[in-house]
């Protein structure tokens, strides 16, 4: 089994995490301090500082919930020195129309794509957001409006407000992000793995894994190991005999990248297949791992590693729920 990283990009940045405790993570008091001084730069005033967000008011009077967590991701690779500039140019990247939703959806469908990230809560202050659950509690894509340096997302209203359901925006979105990937973003960055990568770098990396079928087709039948650790972040391996035993490798790629990288969406392994998405869950068990294939992915194991009859009689069938040691 490889043990090198199959991407510079995946390696240790170096930097602790905040951390995290009651209240949420902890940041370093050089972040919040850039970031006040940051906000003072642009003439925005901080409101109301609430664990991983700061509500604030910008200059034209209007009301800013900047997440802090993916700007502390992104600026930590930076000198300290740069990070009230930095954040002074991130926050003001923010184009006005952004924050202007479009009278109809018409206007802007050369403009829509899809967005992966966890499940949307219906706690969160955006409770109005459009999504399409892929894995229940793991995984969700939503509509968003693409801008030259930011985004907004399509809300419930919106669709409500359209002639057509989430269903037909849905795909076109999916049309506008295929007419972005071309064939040759994706690129092989383990030769012994075989470890591929989709990179094309403009934020939609990972959504491209709702496309694998045009951008690598010829695998509908066995599908893919995916992974989405964050948002510029896209692995994967076609699922055959040779890479079956590599599924605890790429969880722990995952786990790591998850932890380190700006616009984290999740830590976990998936198996997509011709667009249906599944868990491929992994666990920990002393020294062993525990491979937990979904029960769909039966077939799947009977086909790629068939079992002769001797071994058979002496193993039980595998796939529907129980454990695989690796």
């Amino acid at each position: 089994m490889p043990n090198s990283s199959p991407d510079p990009r995946m390696s240790s940045l170096g930097h602790s995490n905040p951390g995290s405790g009651f209240g949420g993570p902890r940041y370093p008091g050089t972040f919040l301090l850039a970031l006040r001084e940051a906000l003072a730069k642009l003439n925005w005033q901080a409101i109301a500082w609430q664990g991983t967000q700061v509500e604030c008011v910008d200059r034209q009077g209007q009301s800013q919930q900047v997440g802090l967590e993916n700007m502390y991701r992104r600026l930590r690779r930076e000198p300290r020195a740069r990070w009230p500039d930095l954040l002074a140019d991130l926050l003001g990247s923010v184009p006005p129309e952004a924050g202007n939703p479009p009278d109809a959806l018409d206007e802007v469908a050369d403009r829509l794509l899809v967005r992966l990230g966890p499940p949307v809560s219906r706690q969160d202050a955006d409770t109005d957001v459009w999504s399409l659950p892929l894995v229940e509690k793991h995984l969700a894509a939503c509509l968003v409006i693409d801008y030259p340096s930011s985004m907004s997302y399509v809300t419930e209203e919106m669709i409500a407000s359209s002639d057509q359901g989430g269903a037909y925006w849905y795909e076109r979105a999916l049309a506008n992000l295929h007419g972005k990937s071309e064939a040759g973003c994706v690129k092989q960055v383990h030769e012994e793995s075989g470890l591929l990568q989709v990179h094309v770098g403009d934020a939609y990396d990972s959504s491209r894994a709702l496309l694998l079928d045009h951008i690598l087709p010829g695998h509908e039948e066995n599908g893919f190991f995916v992974i989405v650790p964050g948002r510029d972040q896209l692995l994967l391996l076609a699922v055959t005999a040779n890479t079956l035993t590599l599924a605890p490798w790429l969880r722990a790629i995952a786990a790591k990248t998850y932890r380190e990288m700006p616009y984290p969406i999740s830590p976990e392994l998936f198996w997509v297949r011709s667009g249906v998405w599944h868990l491929f869950a992994i666990e920990s068990d002393g020294e062993d791992l525990l491979v937990k294939p979904p029960p769909a992915f039966a077939e799947v194991m009977a086909r790629v590693r068939p079992v002769d009859a001797e071994q058979a009689e002496d193993e039980p069938s595998k796939g529907n729920g129980d454990a695989l040691s690796f």
